[in-house]
């Protein structure tokens, strides 16, 4: 589990988690360089709880793979489970993750059903990631909509990071998130895919039901020009990874200029220009690599 400067958010995540793990299943927070003295006070309500921090932010990715090698390192485990420190798990959520696994050898990878924390008869993940390349979009699957049992199946899918768990050794194998998208990028979905293009299996459980807070605070405020160029930058990337020559076309004739108009007309209104600018150096930059 991540955390920077959420205190109090962790908290109530690991409250829920303690819950139902056992002393047999290791539990690390990652501190990725906070200044409200979370590792303190998560040491001091969960002594069994390990805390590793650094310095500095490692971002999403970098992140994640600190806290899975200091997890391997100590505990040697057969799975890993990646939680945003923003959810709340229902009962079951760890048993429903590791049963699948236990049960099916070639599903390599798991992730849970996310309600919101605040309306929770709402969706807000609900089998994955629907990429749309052309229109460079990936949105969870039935985001927002009301949860009327439509998405109550075992399902394959396309895996966020969030809420997932998966066998150690095909983790390892992968090398991991990749942290070309740090600080913050599409790299768990870039993982599941990858995962699937080497042969194993990626699945949607709706039995472990998370809730979600869904508050991200990156790229927001100072930081929205650097957002907004790393989000153009990440997109690029994975597009040129995953995408088919259709799909690649289709973004650079049709996708790219709408979103390019949408953005400006969005920014301009704001009156967030640095946004704007920071999305077009990721444009600007990403063709020069190509060359």
């Amino acid at each position: 589990m991540l955390t920077l400067d959420q205190r109090d958010m962790t908290l109530r995540a690991l409250h829920s988690l303690m819950e139902q793990v056992g002393k047999e299943a290791g539990v690390l927070v990652w501190d990725n360089g906070s200044s409200d003295d979370t590792g303190a006070h998560v040491s001091g309500c969960f002594p069994e709880v390990l805390v590793c921090r650094s310095e500095t932010n490692l971002g999403v990715a970098g992140g994640r793979n600190a806290a899975a090698r200091a997890a391997i390192d100590r505990w040697n485990p057969d799975y890993l489970l990646f939680l945003d420190n923003d959810l709340v798990l229902r009962e079951g959520f760890v048993a429903a993750l590791a049963d699948r696994l236990d049960e099916c050898p070639d599903v390599g990878q798991v992730q849970a059903k996310l309600l919101y924390l605040d309306e929770p008869s709402r969706v807000n993940d609900g089998g994955g990631s629907r990429i749309v390349f052309w229109l460079g979009k990936t949105d969870p699957v039935g985001f927002k909509e009301l949860d009327r049992g439509q998405f109550d199946a075992v399902k394959e899918c396309i895996c966020c990071g969030g809420a997932m768990m998966v066998r150690r050794e095909i983790f390892e194998s992968l090398g991991g998130f990749d942290e070309s998208f740090s600080p913050y990028g599409p790299e768990d979905i870039d993982f599941s895919l990858r995962l699937q293009a080497s042969g194993h299996r990626a699945q949607y459980i709706p039995a472990a039901v998370a809730l979600h807070a869904a508050n991200h605070t990156w790229g927001k405020g100072g930081n929205s020009a650097a957002y907004a160029h790393s989000r153009v930058r990440h997109w690029l990337y994975f597009l040129h990874r995953h995408a088919n020559w259709l799909q690649k076309t289709a973004f650079y004739l049709l996708g790219a200029p709408l979103i390019a108009v949408r953005m400006a007309v969005r920014e301009l209104l704001k009156g967030n220009s640095r946004a704007l600018i920071g999305s077009l150096r990721g444009l600007l930059d990403h063709g020069r690599a190509l060359k």
